[in-house]
């Protein structure tokens, strides 16, 4: 597009989310379509391009026509946002290094910055949600899987090439359940959405079931209803995302820790716990001498791709 309209898109694993939106903010194309299955790199980066480009021939040359003055991309997983390179994505069933950001130039004539999602959500916050206004926040989704993303000292913290944040995989939650980046017994496999759907499954037969479906909502709901099973699983979710996000507090002391994602939203009773766990288990001056603020994201489910709007122009390191 033209020098100040830019793309943002965020690749998930269901989804693709494309905005155009100009040098002050303001939307000017929107478009949401499904995430190609199977999810062949090559046809992620070719729906991506085709939509940019039928887009661009909708418009007057020389008004918004032409190439993007720059796409920013995030994306779910480990990624070296300097070289563009996304080592894995187990969300898109990327499990070999792909150099997304080079695949795109091939095909675009612009700059392209290949980003973390959860990176990408903490600067979204910052600057426009939860956490504006901070200079040390934190940013955690708790979701089918588990993320963080770290902004330190005013800016994103990366970590040596692209790594930080990585919460979901710290270990010593449970014993002896495989994890998809490869390890066992990440904080990911034991209390994240689909952790506790699989807790779930090792007590309850699907088939034995009205519906013949275990999901996180149902887990949720016999806890609610009085199951003492399900009561367990969501306790032992809490008290291990509560000990995680304790320890991350002790460790890097911020102002502002926001938390987000399906298995936190709308559900007070829970997240109430998780609080208390963090006030509780955290070290006492990293939450009672600095005023932390523990709040819910804002942006939800575009804190990402606000977040690398605010990385490609400028806005944010």
């Amino acid at each position: 597009m033209g020098k100040e309209l830019y793309w943002a898109v965020d690749i998930g694993g269901t989804k693709i989310l494309l905005l155009m939106v100009d040098i002050s903010g303001r939307v000017m194309f929107r478009k949401k379509i499904k995430t190609p299955r199977p999810s062949e790199p090559e046809k992620v980066v070719e729906v991506i391009v085709q939509t940019i480009t039928e887009y661009s021939k909708t418009v007057k040359a020389g008004a918004t026509g032409g190439s993007p003055a720059v796409l920013g991309i995030c994306t779910a997983g480990f990624v070296d946002s300097l070289s563009g390179l996304v080592y894995q994505s187990p969300n898109l069933e990327w499990h070999q290094p792909v150099h997304l950001g080079s695949m795109l130039k091939e095909k675009l004539d612009c700059p392209v910055l290949i980003e973390n999602d959860t990176n990408a959500a903490v600067v979204g916050e910052v600057h426009y949600g939860a956490a504006r206004g901070h200079a040390n926040a934190v940013y955690v989704t708790l979701s089918t899987g588990i993320g963080g993303g770290l902004y330190l000292n005013g800016r994103l913290f990366r970590g040596t090439d692209g790594f930080a944040g990585e919460i979901g995989h710290t270990k010593a939650f449970g014993k002896g359940r495989p994890c998809k980046c490869g390890g066992t017994d990440c904080l990911e496999t034991w209390a994240s959405g689909s952790a506790l759907a699989a807790s779930a499954r090792e007590i309850w037969d699907e088939k034995e079931l009205n519906d013949g479906h275990i999901s996180t909502a149902w887990v949720f709901e016999q806890a609610d209803q009085g199951n003492t099973l399900a009561q367990k699983i969501v306790d032992h979710a809490a008290a291990s995302i509560g000990l995680e996000l304790s320890n991350l507090v002790t460790l890097l002391n911020p102002s502002c820790l926001v938390i987000g994602g399906g298995v936190a939203a709308n559900r007070e009773d829970f997240m109430n716990r998780v609080v208390e766990n963090i006030r509780e288990q955290a070290i006492k001056p990293a939450v009672e001498t600095t005023a932390l603020e523990i709040k819910a994201a804002a942006l939800e489910p575009e804190a990402g791709i606000w977040g690398i709007y605010s990385l490609i122009t400028g806005r944010a390191e």
